[in-house]
């Protein structure tokens, strides 16, 4: 299978970005990615899809939408669509209805950054996901880097021993300095999230972003921007495998990408520690799969775990952690269980461990 590394998560002044599209695809070359998915807030720019190169290389530019419901306070339960092809911010007042609408339209819709925390020294609330008596999305954004830095800054400010500004302030200037220093995985919350539907039966897809804004935080006379495309572009991204080569037509490549990030055919990578190309999650049994297929499970059955770099690798089942080995690159199991399984990988970096690969899951049945 081909893989290629994109970003689905991203802004421009459409919104609430400060890098017009030919900018952000620009950043997206010289990071190294493939290809990347607009998602402004509430408006889906037609038009702007395509090839853009430079003498660095070229990436695929595809759009999709954020959206939420802009009179709701907080502006909370944020949905991203992909491959809708037309407008649905009209049914954000209605979040089934939504989901519904996305689906209809042949696109794949996953719930962003589904937990968060108040950060209110920036005014920021929590925009995590609110609305939950809702069904048939595709997937989760179970990795998203800015919602990640601001989790673990309101993490570190609420177990501060003394609460001000002053010290307040200077946490928040360090940690927007150096967020390596805190980015360690996925909220513990969303994956216990997705490990409960999986148990349930539910295909569910998983993808991670990077969020990106490019946008200026001031806090008195400190200003920076919080954090540059390309920083972003090499740090959290989705990994897709596809059963054929990009071959430079729009529509062609298009519909590989989309179908396979609906599909779970994908993993998210933490590129920034160390590159995740190359990793393999595989199984077989009457049949063989990769992430994303169902595999019938037969004596003979196993599953394939292979890691470009040293790390630590655990297999999870039902939310338990069914086989793993520390320092290594494979890991083989046979399963005896039917059901969703998924990997978590974890590697050293900046003085911790830290989550570096979450696959989507194959499943046996």
């Amino acid at each position: 299978m081909y893989e290629y590394a994109g970003n689905l998560h991203i802004h421009t002044p459409y919104s609430d970005g400060s890098k017009w599209h030919a900018e952000v695809a620009e950043a997206a070359i010289e990071a190294g990615l493939d290809f990347i998915i607009v998602t402004d807030h509430n408006i889906w720019v037609d038009g702007v899809e395509g090839y853009y190169e430079n003498g660095n290389g070229r990436v695929l530019l595809l759009v999709g939408e954020e959206i939420h419901n802009v009179r709701r306070q907080p502006q909370a339960s944020h949905f991203l669509a992909y491959g809708a092809e037309r407008e649905l911010s009209c049914y954000a007042a209605d979040p089934q209805r939504l989901i519904d609408e996305t689906h209809n339209a042949g696109g794949y819709g996953f719930l962003a950054h589904p937990h968060e925390r108040d950060l209110p020294i920036v005014n920021e609330p929590n925009l995590g996901w609110h609305d939950w008596d809702i069904d048939g999305f595709t997937g989760l954004e179970i990795w998203n880097y800015m919602s990640c830095f601001k989790n673990r800054l309101a993490d570190a400010l609420n177990n501060m021993r003394f609460q001000n500004y002053l010290w307040g302030a200077i946490t928040t200037l360090r940690m927007a300095y150096r967020p390596e220093k805190y980015i360690d995985g996925p909220e513990k919350e969303t994956l216990a999230l997705w490990d409960k539907l999986l148990a349930e039966g539910k295909r569910i897809a998983a993808v991670g972003n990077s969020d990106a804004h490019g946008i200026r935080m001031k806090l008195g006379p400190f200003e920076r921007v919080i954090y540059p495309y390309e920083f972003l572009f090499r740090a959290v991204n989705t990994h897709i495998l596809l059963p054929e080569p990009f071959n430079g037509d729009l529509a062609h490549d298009k519909s590989l990408i989309l179908s396979a990030i609906g599909k779970g055919r994908a993993w998210v990578g933490y590129d920034m520690p160390h590159p995740t190309k190359g990793f393999r999650f595989t199984g077989q049994g009457v049949n063989k799969g990769v992430m994303g297929d169902n595999i019938q499970l037969d004596a003979g059955a196993t599953l394939q775990i292979r890691t470009p770099a040293k790390a630590d690798i655990r297999l999870i089942h039902q939310g338990q952690v069914v086989a793993q080995v520390e320092n290594d690159t494979h890991l083989t199991y046979i399963p005896i269980e039917e059901g969703a399984y998924r990997v978590e990988c974890y590697i050293p970096y900046m003085g911790k461990k830290r989550g570096w690969i979450f696959s989507n899951p194959i499943y046996l049945y």
